[in-house]
């Protein structure tokens, strides 16, 4: 079991996961980053510079839906994601480009539910935490 802090950056707190980047099947980059669990976001984002660091390949176009609705045409890339404890390969992640960043504070990588329906997790919102499980537990 690994468990995170929530992020107190945020207000309200909250839950995050320390991840790593990679391009497929090789191993993560030194540079770690807190991960934004959004489980109303469909997909996950990262920076695309983030991404062109180590030359993530482009696999297609999709469309990306925000917050107010709009929508845009974004590049997905194949990754892999490195927990603290385990790989998850072949991700499909689409890069925002900087100009679509508006505040420093908001250039970060959030997990939308194509990573997040393949984790087992629990949300500790009153101790703020979360847990990344190994395995479904019993009972509560």
């Amino acid at each position: 079991m690994t468990v995170t802090k929530y992020s107190s950056q945020k207000v309200p707190p909250a839950p995050v996961l320390k991840v790593k980047l990679s391009y497929p099947s090789k191993s993560a980059q030194t540079k770690e980053y807190l991960a934004l669990i959004d489980t109303g976001a469909d997909y996950t984002t990262v920076p695309l510079d983030w991404l062109l660091e180590f030359e993530a390949p482009e696999m297609r176009l999709a469309h990306l839906r925000g917050i107010w609705s709009e929508q845009r045409i974004v590049t997905l890339y194949l990754v892999d994601i490195h927990f603290e404890n385990g790989v998850m390969p072949n991700v499909e992640v689409a890069g925002i480009p900087d100009n679509e960043i508006e505040f420093e504070e908001d250039r970060e990588i959030v997990l939308g539910r194509n990573v997040l329906n393949r984790l087992i997790l629990l949300l500790d919102g009153y101790h703020k935490q979360i847990d990344i499980l190994e395995r479904r537990p019993k009972r509560f």
